[in-house]
């Protein structure tokens, strides 16, 4: 897939396809976003509107997409433009984003939910919050409340190796003040998915999706070492992993039929599960397909 392409539909496939990991942002936002992976680590970003995603989003047998709020005060915006986004996309669900900084953090979420919204979205490098920070503690209890997932990037993907924002031992802080939370850890929770893999062991609502995270050409890009992505340990979850691509914030080096590909050869015995059953259940998704 080029980086003028608007949307990676190249792709085959003989089975339904759920993207669990989609970015839907303003425009403004986007282009912010392929100048900083451009000019901070060298990765070119597909070249894409929110009017492409859309598209994207339509063509999927179902999808989960969201903002996230790089600073307090735009979370409302991003809502809003979500919300409106997918209304009468049955098959797609979108989320809410807050910021820790945020005056009024359980109302915007609130807000959004209430928009028709059904979970939340947080990336703590981006953020520049952990996610164990006390002030989100609101956040996760409307999320209990009502039932909700929230995904959080808390790990040090694809190059937050340094940050003091990532560490497991956060996510366990939360986890252990919420034990019904429904918890995504994206990205498999590279470089640390052993440590997110025995909070798995520990709390049922703990599921993974697998954007950028699966297959050689991944791994070479983002620079795994081989002790960090157990996968013989990963299929044991197999039930909580679902298929992600991270569009469009991924390389357009990687193509998206070798993401699916990558990723089919990662779950051999789990196809169906990885690609649409568990993220249909997870963000309760209504997919109308036959299986």
């Amino acid at each position: 897939m080029s980086s003028t392409d608007p949307a990676p539909f190249d792709a085959q496939t003989d089975r339904p396809i759920v993207d669990a990991h989609v970015h839907l942002l303003p425009d403004r936002v986007f282009e912010a976003i392929r100048e900083w992976f451009s000019r901070e680590v060298s990765w070119t970003l597909p070249t894409v509107t929110k009017a492409d995603v859309l598209e994207y989003m339509k063509a999927l047998d179902g999808g989960v997409c969201f903002p996230y709020a790089h600073e307090p005060g735009v979370a409302r915006s991003m809502n809003r433009t979500v919300a409106n986004a997918v209304d009468g996309l049955d098959h797609v669900v979108g989320l809410a984003t807050v910021h820790a900084g945020d005056d009024d953090r359980a109302d915007v979420v609130r807000e959004g939910f209430d928009a028709g919204l059904a979970g939340i979205k947080l990336h703590c490098p981006v953020q520049e919050f952990p996610p164990s920070d006390p002030r989100l503690e609101p956040v996760y209890e409307l999320a209990v409340e009502r039932d909700y997932p929230v995904i959080v990037h808390a790990s040090s993907h694809p190059f937050y190796r340094d940050s003091d924002l990532v560490d497991p031992a956060a996510t366990k802080r939360v986890l252990e003040c919420f034990p019904e939370l429904r918890l995504c850890v994206p990205h498999l929770g590279l470089f640390e998915t052993d440590a997110f893999l025995d909070l798995a062991d520990r709390y049922d609502g703990v599921a993974f999706d697998t954007a950028v995270a699966v297959g050689e050409q991944v791994h070479e890009i983002i620079g795994t070492r081989d002790e960090e992505y157990p996968i013989e340990r990963i299929r044991l979850y197999a039930d909580r992993v679902m298929f992600g691509t991270d569009y469009p914030t991924y390389p357009d080096s990687i193509a998206y039929g070798d993401l699916i590909d990558a990723t089919a050869a990662a779950f051999p015995r789990a196809r169906d599960r990885v690609f649409h059953r568990n993220a249909i259940d997870f963000y309760g998704i209504d997919a109308d397909f036959e299986e």
